[in-house]
């Protein structure tokens, strides 16, 4: 269902050891993340194309953040199912997943997916939204132990998700590329 996305917003949470907050936005391969640690902005970084192809990267640190949280965000975007939570619906390996429940998370029914991996980097078991397709909750787990679990709310799919607004280049923006 998730594969003709073209245009999405959503809001994430990470429940690791170093917690953050996260605002994704993308449409047409244009992108922008923030993310936010104890409810303070600690990096941006977008990605816009303008009518002539042009590709313009940019990045707004936070220079009142703390150094000590990394963000991971790299300045490259792959495109909007590999920069996405879309990318854990692509990575899961069919043959080795199975259904094991379904539970509501934020609102939307979704399917319990485990997908026997266990190593901290790939998702171990995903919550899968019955209606769209998407991510609703990751978790992700090392040796059977879950390190880290992300939770995905105010998903909005499709035309009209992210406001034309977004397509500027902030003023405070530091060019990249």
């Amino acid at each position: 269902m998730s594969k003709d996305i073209q245009e999405l917003y959503y809001e994430e949470r990470n429940s690791g050891e170093i917690i953050f907050d996260g605002k994704v936005w993308a449409k047409d391969n244009q992108y922008e993340v923030t993310v936010y640690g104890k409810n303070k902005k600690i990096d941006t970084l977008g990605l816009l194309t303008d009518n002539s192809g042009k590709r313009t990267t940019y990045r707004i640190p936070n220079p009142n953040a703390s150094s000590a949280v990394g963000t991971g965000m790299t300045g490259r975007f792959e495109g909007i199912r590999e920069d996405s939570f879309l990318r854990y619906i692509d990575r899961i390996d069919l043959e080795k997943a199975e259904i094991v429940g379904a539970e509501e998370v934020e609102g939307r029914q979704s399917v319990i997916v485990k997908t026997n991996t266990a190593n901290g980097v790939d998702p171990s078991k995903l919550w899968i939204d019955k209606k769209t397709g998407v991510p609703t909750k990751i978790d992700f787990a090392e040796n059977e132990k879950i390190v880290t679990s992300l939770t995905y709310k105010n998903i909005k799919i499709g035309p009209g998700s992210v406001s034309d607004q977004e397509f500027a280049v902030p003023e405070s923006a530091m060019i990249l590329e």
